[in-house]
């Protein structure tokens, strides 16, 4: 039996596809990385839409309160008891 020596070409080659291939994995790695990082993100909002979304459900089917309309005529519609006054602070605009 005679061992055959592998051309030089054959070796540059090989020694290229092996590095071509180690970067392509340390690159395809780092995506995965960040991919994850993303999913976890997007998962984590999903999570607290899916919470809010509960309360909500929790809230239709309970009713609001008379106290809970009336805070939110006070805070969102700037409303006001009959016979309250209502002061502005405009020194900070």
């Amino acid at each position: 039996m005679s061992k055959r020596k592998m051309p030089g070409i054959a070796k540059l080659a090989m020694l290229a596809f092996l590095i071509y291939a180690a970067v392509t994995i340390v690159s395809l790695r780092s995506q995965i990385a960040d991919k994850q990082a993303e999913l976890d993100s997007l998962s984590l909002r999903v999570q607290e839409y899916e919470d809010a979304n509960a309360a909500l459900q929790e809230e239709m089917q309970n009713g609001i309160s008379e106290e809970e309309i009336s805070e939110l005529a006070r805070n969102e519609l700037s409303y006001a008891e009959p016979g309250e006054r209502v002061f502005v602070d405009t020194s900070s605009r």
